[in-house]
């Protein structure tokens, strides 16, 4: 059987003020037709410029050194842009990462959808169809990625979707010009548990129906095991083991792929930091540093609807514990952390910080307080600045806050990408120049330099592989012990909140449905909701680890 997709000994290479950096040495992959296959590994192992380079979207300063890529027995390295406009898109599609980077705000759903499928009508050649018939295709896929109400979707915009919803929208646009290739790019990434599973089953479901070939790019292995019968995993660069995903996960030979795996948390395994704690009575008697009394948030839609996102919540965070806070996409998670950082004001309700009620506060006394309160956002990509160095966003806070000199902060700065586990050179680049993984340590570098009391952290490690993920976690916890750091820690990653944190509450449409110790959650959860959520985190875990 001819390869549907070969990769030959594919070399690339991207420019940069130091010479050229290998990021591809001598890539062999082929791919069948009605494949799934699931590529893995950290952050800057080279997966996002492989797939992109499958597509002709490769970096601007990079070079085909040497090798080849093959799509349907057609070269297609160094394809002129005028001819890639008959593959892309139509023939091999990309589902992204990050779903609110490709939506255009502006625009509504069926507009975007709709603009999609004239551009591919106009490439093939055909005449465009009429804009009822555009608008009847893009409810049949609005229909085929299981989104409800189709016709009213149409007229809906980006920011009115859940994040499970966008990416939905995401995979429609994909199936638009019915291609032959689907390319996956970290596709759950930011979803919850229940949201994730939903995801998985409509690809699962879509390879099955229109017989795709699936490449799917991803840190999470539990999410390969779900869809890829094949796995490759990368690592440096280079692919250092593939074969069968049940045989890779049974019998890993490569030692990256038998750290990676060993990396993998797993729901059911009790932390042994909470026997740790277990022996240690002082917790108990800690006071709290930041407290929210009957905290609400309302917003009133242009048609004078009110729209609830947090319903009076109270809850109290103990000087030097993780808190953890987990629920659904729309649950209020971060519409709530946003509340307790002053970054949006509540409607309602009163927030205490060190004794201090911090809800009036404005100007310098509010700016002031913020040196001991930092927020790591979800996503890095809009968190960076995209036009300053990664020395530069390290160092942005330092100059605002302190009279430390150029040289110190730039010192500082080195030490915190230390910190976190990237090399000092990379305060000479831009985010664009970094792996969505790499992006988030830089926030959480950035977070840290002021030696804050709180960190509230959204979904932090949702852009980190696995092996990174462990890493940062372990640091955090570090982190921790060493300053007596306080920790509201967001997560829809429930085997890391079992992992990680101390206290935990569960939330749904914006109310606290359970709270409790965290293992005491785990191990017996009084509410349905709770037990659900529990049981979609398992079923991703078991995947990882081969119990299911």
């Amino acid at each position: 059987m001819t390869a549907l997709l070969d990769i030959k000994d594919y070399r690339l290479d991207i420019g940069t003020f130091d010479g050229p950096v290998h990021v591809l040495k001598g890539i062999n992959l082929s791919v069948n037709r009605g494949d799934t296959l699931g590529i893995v590994g950290e952050s800057g192992s080279g997966k996002t410029v492989l797939v992109r380079s499958v597509l002709g979207i490769g970096p601007r300063n990079s070079k085909v050194v040497e090798g080849s890529i093959s799509f349907d027995g057609q070269d297609i390295t160094n394809l002129p842009e005028k001819d890639w406009t008959k593959i892309r898109g139509i023939r091999i599609s990309m589902i992204f990462q990050d779903p609110m980077t490709y939506l255009n705000p502006l625009f509504t759903i069926g507009r975007q959808i709709s603009d999609v499928i004239a551009a591919h009508e106009k490439a093939a050649g055909a005449g465009v169809s009429s804009k009822a018939a555009r608008r009847a295709r893009t409810e049949e896929l609005l229909d085929q990625v299981g989104l409800p109400n189709p016709s009213m979707l149409f007229s809906q915009y980006p920011h009115q979707l859940s994040g499970g919803m966008r990416q939905r929208i995401l995979i429609a646009m994909a199936l638009a010009g019915k291609p032959d290739i689907l390319i996956a790019d970290e596709p759950t990434t930011a979803l919850d548990v229940t949201v994730q599973a939903q995801v998985l089953d409509l690809i699962n479901s879509l390879v099955e129906k229109l017989n795709l070939t699936v490449i799917m790019i991803s840190h999470d292995i539990g999410a390969i095991a779900t869809v890829a019968k094949r796995c490759a995993v990368m690592y440096k660069g280079e692919i250092v083991e593939q074969g069968l995903t049940q045989d890779i996960l049974n019998r890993p030979q490569h030692e990256y792929t038998q750290r990676l795996l060993a990396a993998v948390p797993d729901i059911d395994v009790e932390p042994e930091r909470v026997a740790a704690q277990a022996a240690d009575a002082k917790p108990a008697k800690r006071g709290n540093l930041l407290e929210a009394i009957d905290l609400k948030k309302v917003y009133r839609s242009q048609s004078g609807t009110d729209f609830t996102a947090v319903n009076s919540i109270s809850l109290a965070v103990k000087t030097g514990e993780i808190f953890g806070v987990v629920g659904e996409s729309g649950s209020g998670k971060s519409t709530l952390a946003r509340m307790l950082m002053r970054l949006i004001e509540p409607t309602s309700g009163d927030i205490i910080f060190d004794g201090q009620n911090i809800s009036g506060l404005s100007g310098e006394p509010l700016r002031q307080m913020r040196r001991h309160m930092q927020f790591v956002f979800q996503n890095p990509h809009s968190a960076l600045n995209g036009r300053h160095t990664i020395g530069d966003a390290i160092g942005e806070p330092l100059r605002i806050q302190t009279n430390m000199s150029r040289r110190d902060i730039e010192a500082r700065a080195e030490a915190l990408l230390d910190i976190v586990q990237l090399p000092k050179m990379f305060k000479y680049r831009y985010p664009h120049e970094l792996s969505g993984g790499q992006k988030q340590r830089v926030c959480i570098a950035r977070a840290i330099a002021l030696n804050p009391r709180l960190l509230i952290l959204d979904e932090p490690t949702s852009a980190l592989d696995i092996s990174v993920q462990a890493q940062v976690l372990d640091f955090l916890q570090e982190l921790r012990s060493e300053l007596n750091l306080t920790y509201v820690f967001i997560s829809h990653n429930l085997a890391v909140i079992r992992q990680i944190c101390d206290h935990t509450i569960v939330m749904k449409r914006g109310e606290i449905v359970e709270q409790g110790d965290t293992e005491q959650i785990f191990l017996s959860p009084r509410e349905e909701y709770t037990k659900a959520l529990i049981e979609s985190g398992r079923k991703t875990s078991q995947a990882a680890n081969l119990q299911a």
